[in-house]
């Protein structure tokens, strides 16, 4: 009896380290290897979509491209893009291997490693490109755009609302159907805190004497891309363009702050 009593006892004390005792080291090594891999090639892709940006402006894409700048300049954007890029990745999980084997997923069946990469390189040069188109490069969301535009610039900014409000509600639905509900709310909380400081920031800034105020869209790219942290289409291709359009804000006009003070400011 006493080594029956003893074997269920050295049992139920395995069960028990096995559910709560931390990972080995050898495990932890392999994950966070995994991770900082992950977060290389992400970094790297960002990389090479600055550079793709920098060789479309030498065939005036777009036509405002900012021109050689210097090298302070430089490493100062590759600050601000390295630095949000991180945020994002952590954000939609492309350091976790699962999301990561999803995005860069190059055999087959379902090679979409293809399309996001794709998708994420000619996006920046896409988004440059309309500025050759008329009618849309004249959208402002002003005053005096939707005065001059009549009828026509109203439907162009209902189209464009209605496409980014219905997709800021599919990523929050699938939010709440595939998670607990402490799930939901740390992707509600998460995303919606930064929209806030964001927002919050322009109010101030808009309130305060001789500063000048741009959203630059290299911010309205990152915004967007944070909602896409899901393995489905949908979600994969608005991290993909969000990314591009990010990093085309970046790289074709620099990583200008927000606000302008008639002093030098640079955060």
């Amino acid at each position: 009896m006493e080594l029956v009593y003893g074997t269920r006892w050295v049992r139920k004390v395995r069960v028990f380290t096995a559910r709560f005792m931390l990972p080995s080291i050898a495990e932890l090594d392999g994950v966070t290897t995994r991770q900082y891999a992950a977060l290389a090639a992400w970094f790297l892709l960002l990389l090479l979509q600055y550079c793709v940006v920098r060789i479309v402006c030498k065939f005036g894409i777009p036509r405002d491209c900012h021109p050689d700048t210097r090298l302070l300049e430089v490493i100062y954007d590759f600050q601000v893009m390295f630095v949000m890029g991180f945020m994002l990745a952590i954000l939609t999980g492309v350091h976790l291997p699962d999301r990561f084997a999803y995005l860069f997923r190059f055999r087959s069946p379902r090679p979409r490693g293809f399309a996001f990469v794709g998708i994420m390189l000619l996006s920046g040069p896409a988004w440059g490109s309309l500025d050759h188109v008329e009618e849309l490069s004249r959208i402002s969301f002003t005053t005096a755009y939707f005065r001059d535009g009549g009828l026509k610039s109203l439907l162009i900014a209902m189209a464009i609302f209605a496409a980014a409000v219905g997709l800021l509600l599919w990523h929050f639905i699938c939010a709440f159907k595939h998670n607990p509900l402490s799930g939901f709310l740390a992707y509600c909380c998460s995303r919606l805190s930064i929209w806030l400081f964001y927002g919050v920031y322009l109010f101030v800034a808009s309130e305060t004497a001789g500063v000048y105020v741009h959203l630059h869209h290299y911010i309205i790219g990152f915004l967007v891309a944070l909602l896409a942290e899901f393995n489905h289409p949908i979600s994969m291709i608005l991290l993909a363009a969000g990314t591009g359009v990010f990093v085309q804000g970046i790289s074709a006009y620099d990583a200008d702050p927000v606000i302008v003070k008639k002093r030098l400011f640079l955060f």
